[in-house]
């Protein structure tokens, strides 16, 4: 009894730290419009500026992440061993009753979605502008989606004396004042 209580719990904390590890990785390679991590520090795990309901997705969407990633990853070892089934009992001449075990890793395409759809869920809430990091503790005011995905998507320039200026997409070469060093100097074109 105490060893399988050690062994769920033990577990649970491993599948935990996995989906800790891999949920930030899975963000990062789903195509998405804003970074997930703090524009700071890098840190993971930003409050948003999101309404209730974009909330409420979100932690469906984790919800959802993880159950397709444990499905996946669990099932995995079945579907392995469906396959050398499959393969034993094609290679004995008996292919109509190989066909089942051979299909087994078209049951891994249910799970797969359901993680891809958890992580787009996800990639989809980080859209919204940063509100907290709970690492650095920085804060921003409140935005407005839209204009902080135009912020985005406008090019950053360093100065020589280490500031970062935001210029804005625009196809002509516009010119750019440093704040810190009051040196003027022509930010790229983009386009």
């Amino acid at each position: 009894m105490f060893a399988q209580a050690l062994l769920t719990k033990l577990a649970e904390e491993l599948l935990k730290l996995l989906v800790e590890w891999l949920a930030p990785r899975v963000l990062r390679s789903v195509p998405h419009l804003a970074p997930a991590d703090c524009p700071r520090c890098g840190g993971y795990g930003v409050a948003r500026w999101a309404p209730r309901w974009a909330t409420t997705v979100f932690v469906l969407s984790v919800l959802t992440f993880a159950w397709g990633f444990t499905v996946t990853l669990l099932g995995l070892p079945l579907v392995v061993l469906f396959a050398v089934v499959g393969v034993r009992t094609a290679g004995q001449g008996d292919l109509a009753a190989a066909l089942p075990d051979l299909a087994a890793p078209l049951g891994l395409a249910v799970p797969g979605a359901v993680t891809l759809a958890g992580a787009a869920g996800m990639a989809w809430f980080h859209s919204y502008p940063p509100r907290l990091c709970r690492r650095c503790h920085g804060r921003w005011p409140r935005r407005d989606r839209a204009e902080y995905l135009r912020a985005l998507r406008s090019v950053i320039v360093t100065c020589r004396c280490g500031q970062r200026l935001r210029v804005p997409h625009a196809t002509t070469a516009t010119r750019v004042r440093c704040p810190r060093c009051g040196v003027e100097r022509a930010a790229p074109r983009v386009g």
